[in-house]
């Protein structure tokens, strides 16, 4: 580890995680920090863990072996709701809840763990809705929205929350190519803003824009990691020439 990372706060730290589904080993030993204002994004092929990564680190799949921890306190089932609440995610298909409105979407989560009362927790949604121009959608139900719309919502909800680490798994893969545009520019500025990120894509020129590391796994386990200058233009193991070939 470098004097400068050693300087930075760890967010999270994940050591010897092992995740099995049956006889299906998807994660085999992974090592990994995620340090305080970083952009990460895992890339790796379709089936190879990264999913799975990403919901083990928010408790959402229960490890089969090792150990996650938040700013140093170890992840259990005693303080996941308290730690969920600090690392924000932000899904693939939304799961907004179908029977909500819009605004009770929003509001939901911080009333109920009684980190807003419903009138700021209202205030503070219509304040992000306007900033994403969904202001009229406040009393919609989900099954209205366009998934672009969808998953903007989806994202100002993880951010009521206030987060110190938001995840991102595969944000865009759900969508038409026209939304695309708009959730990633909604995605860039909350990186923009300081937030620490995780993010599973496949959007390589939008890794190469906003990752300040790249990390890239291959059947469950993570065989090479780098800046995104260095990943994409001198990779240094041979599976990820053979990746890059194929998607650039």
């Amino acid at each position: 580890m470098s004097e400068s990372k050693k300087s930075i706060r760890s967010e999270i730290s994940v050591r010897k995680l092992h995740k099995s589904f049956g006889d299906n080993k998807v994660l085999n030993g992974i090592d990994f920090d995620l340090f305080e204002g970083e952009k990460v994004v895992v890339l790796g092929p379709s089936g190879s863990g990264k999913s799975t990564f990403l919901r083990c680190i928010n408790r959402l799949e229960e490890p089969t072996s090792g150990e996650i921890s938040f700013q140093d306190t170890p992840i259990d089932e005693k303080n996941v709701r308290e730690m969920r609440a600090k690392i924000g995610m932000v899904f693939q298909h939304f799961n907004l809840i179908s029977n909500l409105t819009v605004m009770e979407n929003l509001t939901l989560a911080p009333v109920k763990l009684k980190r807003l009362d419903i009138v700021e927790a209202e205030k503070k949604a219509r304040k992000l809705l306007r900033h994403i121009g969904l202001t009229e959608k406040a009393d919609s139900f989900p099954a209205s929205l366009s998934g672009g719309q969808k998953q903007r919502v989806a994202i100002i909800r993880a951010l009521m929350m206030e987060p110190e680490v938001l995840l991102f798994d595969e944000p865009t893969s759900a969508l038409d190519p026209e939304s695309i545009g708009d959730v990633l520019d909604l995605i860039r500025e909350v990186a923009d803003n300081g937030m620490t990120i995780m993010i599973v894509t496949h959007e390589m020129n939008f890794a190469k824009e906003i990752a300040s590391r790249i990390v890239f796994i291959d059947k469950g386990k993570i065989i090479e990691e780098n800046t995104p200058d260095k990943f994409f233009s001198h990779p240094k193991t041979p599976r990820v020439q053979e990746f890059l070939k194929k998607v650039l």
